[in-house]
């Protein structure tokens, strides 16, 4: 059987992990890193490879297919370009499977619902005509909340790795870098469809919980 692309690109992360000489150092951060995401202590303390630590995200579904960001994190702290941009690569041209996050959709205030039957055309134009006030709270909340995530943001919103890069450049603190990311998300998105594109981004993101946040704004009086 043909092994995937995926799949080799963990094998390639694994073996470079490997053959470093701060194998351990790397691994050590790693875990640290990824600590409330493996959300388990014995498991925490039961990863020693590189290799247990993929599999563990892949349970958590922090690492797949379609989110490839902790490869990436591991091969900028091996300085390993050329695995970095065969990562790349591999994101640009892999279709991701394109899914309908029902949580977000239950989850929302029935005011904001989109009910297909009945009220679509009613719901969608409140979502679209979001006020200015409502758009500057969601965009003051996620600047002040997303924190270490906003590169997962990006790429959950599909914004190209070039621009995320050039953006990492650009500015110094991630309030700034999350402030461009969600200008340029914005010029882009569909009037229609962007408040749940966002929220499907950030539970991608590991960040279930703003997710809500945003919904409650939504709902507000402003």
């Amino acid at each position: 059987m043909t092994l995937s692309e995926y799949t080799h690109l963990k094998q390639q992360i694994v073996i470079n992990v490997g053959k470093s000489d701060n194998h351990n150092h790397l691994l050590n951060k790693l875990k640290e890193f990824y600590k409330d995401d493996i959300d388990s202590n014995r498991r925490f303390e039961q990863i020693n490879t590189i290799g247990q630590l993929l599999k563990i995200l892949e349970i958590r579904c922090i690492l797949s297919e379609e989110n490839v960001g902790p490869l990436k994190e591991i091969a900028r702290l091996l300085n390993d370009n050329e695995l970095l941009k065969r990562i790349c690569n591999y994101e640009v041209n892999h279709i991701g499977k394109e899914y309908v996050n029902q949580y977000v959709i239950d989850n929302l205030p029935t005011a904001t619902v989109l009910d297909n039957k009945e009220n679509k055309k009613s719901n969608n134009y409140a979502i679209s005509e979001v006020s200015l006030m409502k758009k500057d709270r969601i965009k003051e909340t996620l600047v002040e909340e997303v924190g270490r995530f906003w590169r997962d943001l990006g790429r959950n919103l599909k914004i190209r790795e070039c621009k995320i890069d050039e953006i990492d450049t650009k500015y110094n603190t991630v309030e700034d870098k999350t402030s461009e990311l969600i200008n340029l998300f914005l010029e882009k998105a569909d009037k229609q469809r962007w408040f749940f594109v966002l929220c499907e981004a950030l539970e991608k993101s590991r960040r279930k919980d703003l997710s809500k946040t945003l919904q409650e704004i939504i709902t507000m009086n402003l």
